[in-house]
């Protein structure tokens, strides 16, 4: 086999990036671990990677080449400005991302790839391009999340429906998934047939190993998207917990989403003296000196599969306290690399957390462990081989 040439349809951004794109603004940093994959693609002879990505506020199609890697960032949103368009008003929802689709398929006609990776089939604005390329190309979906775990969960609006719709379409339709194992499960109601290969997406390991030892400002940090599905609630319920016992416990709240809730919770609970919340970090770098700062990272979701989060904190060696959700229990297959309690026992988190509060060694020794087994479960080396084996697997089949 010569050089061969995948194409990515994903969704993401950051600094470096937006260096090379004209825009109207600026915009926050987005799935970190699109380009923590990239990487390990860089400056390969074998392998010809093109990465189709929308963005907000762009002024103008731009492709560029760095590092041998070939990007499309395509304008998306509002006409002229490229803003998104108001939940109120879902333009494209109706159009069925026309104008999107429209342009990727101009791209994926110039390259030709031997096979076409759509990174997250829950974001229909970009996943729906997929299926016009079903009976063309091998296509393999790597997936991030799921929409439809929240179909009987939360009120949902016309593009959150739509989403659901185009993912569960692709979840049918398709053969070749890839992810976290516990992903599999969830696809098999709606494609039994379906053939899965496990990876995860990469952390960014060298920021990892280069953030400092921090003071111990905080017993337990929560970080990721406010969310009562993600937890921020039983994270509010834990340290209200733990407060019965050590009644100067500090913890923080770090991410995006409407704090309102939440804040009235803390002030309910008496702990507005315990408790800070941070907000949206715009850097990862910020974002892992709050995760080093804090002796114990709390993961209380309701509905995941193995959250960036928790990966990024056994790299950052601080010990987990997790709920048994999704594809978490995996962690703990062979050892217990992470405590773990069921699902929405958020009394006994606190007890977990209490114990590691209480002992430095055993926080030191479970981070110890938790390290070890991301360094041979998760890294860029492991996952990039997983995820070549799987392409190569697939375009062999096709």
């Amino acid at each position: 086999m010569g050089i061969l040439k995948i194409l990515w349809i994903c969704h993401f951004t950051n600094a470096e990036v937006q260096t090379k794109l004209p825009l109207w603004k600026k915009l926050n940093e987005s799935a970190p671990w699109i380009p923590n994959m990239i990487k390990g693609f860089e400056g390969r002879d074998d392998i010809e990677l093109h990465v189709i990505s929308p963005h907000n506020w762009l002024k103008r199609q731009t492709t560029y080449t760095q590092n041998n890697i070939h990007y499309y960032f395509i304008p998306y949103g509002i006409p002229l400005i490229n803003r998104s368009w108001p939940g109120i008003f879902p333009y494209y929802t109706y159009t069925n991302y026309e104008g999107f689709r429209r342009k990727v398929k101009k791209i994926v006609a110039k390259i030709n790839p031997d096979i076409i990776n759509l990174f997250g089939a829950e974001n229909s604005y970009y996943s729906s391009s997929i299926l016009d390329f079903k009976d063309q190309y091998p296509i393999f979906i790597i997936i991030q999340g799921f929409s439809s775990q929240l179909k009987d969960v939360i009120p949902l609006v016309p593009r959150q429906r739509k989403n659901i719709a185009i993912e569960e379409k692709i979840l049918k339709e398709f053969k070749y998934f890839g992810g976290e194992q516990d992903s599999s499960t969830f696809i098999s109601d709606y494609n039994p047939t379906h053939q899965f290969y496990r990876l995860y997406f990469p952390v960014n390991e060298e920021l990892a190993c280069k953030t400092s030892e921090q003071v111990k400002k905080y017993d337990c940090i929560y970080y990721g998207l406010l969310s009562k599905i993600k937890g921020t609630e039983d994270f509010i319920k834990v340290i209200a917990e733990l407060k019965k016992t050590i009644p100067d416990i500090k913890a923080c709240i770090v991410g995006g989403g409407d704090q309102e809730l939440f804040r009235k919770q803390v002030v309910d609970l008496g702990c507005t003296a315990n408790i800070e919340f941070k907000g949206f970090v715009k850097t990862q770098k910020e974002l892992f000196e709050y995760v080093k700062a804090s002796k114990v990272f709390l993961a209380p979701p309701h509905k995941e599969r193995l959250s960036m989060t928790i990966r990024e904190a056994m790299y950052l060696k601080v010990p987990i306290v997790a709920y048994a959700t999704g594809g978490i229990p995996y962690i703990n297959e062979s050892d217990e690399n992470i405590y773990m309690v069921e699902t929405g026992d958020y009394i006994a988190m606190a007890e977990k957390a209490l114990l590691l509060l209480n002992n430095e060694s055993s926080r030191l020794n479970l981070a110890e462990k938790a390290y070890q087994y991301a360094l041979n479960e998760y890294s860029l080396t492991i996952n990039t081989q997983r995820l070549i084996s799987a392409i190569k697997e697939i375009t062999e089949a096709v």
